[in-house]
C-alpha cells in the first residue's frame, strides 16, 4: 500500500516541466518511448480493451510510432516483456507476451501513467 502511494506521487522530471499552458505545444517525441507508449495506451490511441486488460499488437505499435526509424521499434515490446513466471512490473518490464506479436500491458504500469494522462487532456 505504501509502495502504491509513493508511485502515484512520482512524476518523471522530463514530464514535470509540462504544464497545462505549454502541453499543447509540447514535443512528445522528445519523451522516452516507454512514456510515449504508455500515454498512447492510456489515451486509447493504441490497443484494445479486453477482459484481461489492454492488448497491443506489434503491428499497431509500429504504425503509431512510425517516426522511429531504427530497429529499436522492432525490439521495444519484446524487450519490455515480463519473463514467464513473474507477475510484477519493473522499470523495464511491463508487458506480457500473449502470442507472437501480441502483448498485454501490465495493469500496474497503466495505473502509474493514468495520472499523466490527465495532464494531456
Amino acid at each position: 500500500m505504501v509502495r502504491k502511494q509513493l508511485k502515484t506521487k512520482i512524476i518523471k522530471p522530463e514530464l514535470n516541466r509540462l504544464t497545462s499552458k505549454n502541453i499543447k505545444s509540447a514535443d512528445l517525441t522528445s519523451l522516452p518511448l516507454k512514456d510515449r507508449f504508455l500515454l498512447a495506451v492510456v489515451n486509447g490511441e493504441i490497443g484494445r480493451v479486453e477482459n484481461s486488460g489492454v492488448i497491443v499488437s506489434l503491428k499497431e505499435f509500429k504504425a503509431r510510432f512510425k517516426d522511429i526509424k531504427s530497429d529499436y521499434i522492432n525490439s521495444f515490446l519484446p524487450a519490455a516483456t515480463i519473463e514467464p513466471g513473474q507477475l510484477s512490473v519493473t522499470k523495464t518490464k511491463y508487458v506480457f507476451r500473449v502470442k507472437k506479436g501480441v502483448y498485454l500491458v501490465h495493469p500496474e504500469a497503466l495505473e502509474e501513467y493514468r495520472g499523466l494522462c490527465d495532464l494531456f487532456n
